[in-house]
């Protein structure tokens, strides 16, 4: 056969195939007369764009990166590229209606489209699983399982141990304590005295269950900031911020043990098995889990002081194994990873967070942010107990709000469960829309009917019954709260309300509050808005004279001296002026009583 009568799309696409296999990744441009040709066989990641999409020459720069880097790190998937502006049926025919879309193909067909966040990390982390075969495993196949490190004595009489400003940073460094701040004169402590002196008995050999005198010891008081009595502090290790954190729970013995007991369980448990990961991750809506190299263990060391700040929940398990790398397609190449598995799934993690050299440190700020970030399910209960963590907590997360009568809760749960599992899929299991997390809880109409109210406006739930069908699911009242700013949205950006029952109203209306494209309603009214920004300067006036008392008193002075100056000035300004007057009157009098 000559060379001239081979077609010139099949010489072309051969040519093309030639190259790929000779390159591991190169972004290819693919036509219409190549691209089926070319996609037949392996992972295919291709990136559908426009020139003229500045979503798309703004997202070039992490693509090209993408090209080079995932050459190295994940040679069985291929990269390429179609111009939507030049070949917009092939793009059609994708099923592309926005720029850019990017798709995994296997084997010539469409098997994924990613739906994350365009960066880097989250590219490779989509591309890694889709990767059946493992990665070359560099460490040798035997594990050495770390040793956790023995946990000292703490309490050993079962008693309130009382702290002074001498004794107080040794008795912590010990290991886990909680510690009351008090005042003698104090009635709520008073009722909680024989409260904590049950908790240290049932504490003993736990944890160092201490209190601190503040009338005594207001230096030390001053310095942990305690503000009011009782004050109920914990500190993980240490006295140090990553560490310390204020209990603001309820203060009912099985609730204050509740806390202790999770809070001082380990922070990093080693996993014997990898089967054990799957009856962890049943048990629990969230779990971190930490994968490292068996020749490296002392991550597990910096993550136990890192994660204090978690409070024992949610918990964290750390292997070495290689099978549990291959399963979540973490690299060769890197030196860690801490994925988080949430909502029961066991499959595809909802945020994967890569070490390096540079963030193994406990206090590494991004680290504690990503672990803070992820510690909430998609979906729960809003409960009394469960109130600080999820509105106040350090994420800012957006809460999509459900309230219903009694009657039909467990519908609205399982309903709010759906949504839950639905949103996650949506994100590409991330659950965060323009960086924020998005949580779904659902409330009891009836038993938080005032503060519904009050918030959001919502007043007393529908009466219905369980058997009314959808009409019973019509009655649930939905708000999106962005509690950090005690702000809600109640409406799309149309202004319609948004509808329970419809999957694609509520993900629209979250898209565009977490965008800023919606209205919002406050939560206070004006007035209590005015007061909070009065107090708020207050207090922000007040730390300054209790930090910087000499430069507050340079200013009163200064400003009292300017007031008197400006004074002076006035008055000795109108004194003159009056003397000027009084000097014309008397001359302009004496010239008309003259006798010329």
């Amino acid at each position: 056969m000559h060379l001239l009568s081979i077609p010139f799309s099949l010489l072309t696409s051969s040519l093309l195939l030639f190259a790929a296999s000779a390159v591991p990744v190169s972004s290819i441009e693919l036509t219409p007369d190549i691209f089926d040709a070319t996609v037949e066989k392996g992972l295919w990641f291709i990136e559908h764009f426009s020139p003229y999409c500045i979503h798309c020459r703004n997202f070039k720069p992490t693509w090209d990166q993408l090209v080079a880097e995932s050459a190295e790190e994940i040679p069985s998937v291929k990269l390429a590229t179609v111009n939507c502006i030049t070949y917009g049926d092939l793009c059609s025919k994708n099923g592309v209606g926005s720029w850019p879309t990017i798709l995994m193909f296997e084997d010539g067909k469409i098997v994924d489209k990613f739906k994350g966040a365009r960066e880097l990390s989250d590219l490779k982390a989509f591309m890694n699983r889709h990767v059946k075969e493992p990665p070359t495993i560099v460490e040798p196949p035997t594990i050495v399982k770390p040793v956790q490190p023995p946990k000292p004595t703490l309490n050993p009489t079962g008693e309130v141990l009382a702290l002074t400003g001498d004794t107080f940073s040794s008795a912590l460094a010990n290991g886990p304590a909680f510690v009351k701040f008090f005042a003698p004169w104090c009635g709520h402590c008073k009722k909680l005295a024989p409260v904590w002196k049950q908790l240290a008995k049932n504490m003993q050999g736990k944890i160092t269950v201490a209190e601190v005198n503040c009338d005594d010891h207001s230096a030390l008081c001053k310095s942990q900031k305690i503000e009011g009595f009782p004050t109920l502090v914990w500190f993980g290790r240490g006295n140090s911020e990553n560490g310390r954190s204020e209990y603001a729970s309820g203060r009912k013995l099985h609730q204050l043990q509740a806390f202790a007991e999770k809070a001082s369980a380990s922070g990093v448990e080693i996993l014997e098995k990898p089967e054990q990961l799957n009856v962890e991750v049943a048990k629990d809506d969230v779990v971190y889990l930490l994968l490292h190299s068996a020749s490296d263990t002392s991550i597990i060391d910096n993550m136990r002081e890192a994660s204090a700040l978690l409070l024992g929940s949610p918990k964290i398990f750390a292997s070495s194994d290689p099978s549990l790398h291959t399963r979540f397609g973490i690299p060769a190449a890197s030196s860690w990873a801490l994925l988080v598995l949430k909502d029961h799934d066991f499959r595809l993690p909802a945020s994967t967070f890569y070490g390096s050299s540079a963030s193994t440190s406990a206090s590494d700020p991004k680290l504690r942010k990503w672990l803070l970030t992820h510690r909430l399910p998609t979906t729960l209960e809003l409960t009394r107990d469960t109130f600080q963590s999820v509105m106040n907590a350090p994420q800012a997360p957006l809460v999509v709000l459900v309230s219903s009568a009694k009657a039909v809760q467990e519908r609205v749960m399982e309903r709010i469960r759906e949504l839950g599992k639905k949103w996650r899929a949506h994100t590409d299991g991330s659950g965060v829309v323009h960086g924020r997390e998005v949580v779904f809880v659902w409330m009891d109409g009836g038993e938080w009917a005032d503060w519904l109210k009050g918030m959001y406006g919502i007043r007393g739930a529908n009466v219905v019954k369980a058997e009314d069908g959808e009409e019973a699911l019509e009655s649930a009242q939905i708000v999106i709260a962005d509690h950090s700013k005690l702000i809600f949205y109640d409406a799309d950006r149309e202004g319609k309300p948004i509808q329970f029952t419809s999957s694609s109203d509520i993900f629209a209306a979250i898209s565009d509050a977490a965008a800023g494209k919606s209205a919002y309603k406050n939560s206070e009214s004006f007035i209590e808005r005015v007061a909070r920004l009065l107090n708020s300067k207050m207090l922000s006036l007040e730390a300054f004279i209790m930090e910087k008392p000499m430069q507050a008193i340079f200013i009163c002075l200064a400003v009292v001296g300017f007031i008197f100056f400006a004074l002076s000035r006035a008055v000795g300004s109108d004194t003159m002026t009056a003397q000027q007057g009084q000097a014309e009157w008397v001359q302009h009098k004496g010239k008309n009583g003259r006798l010329d």
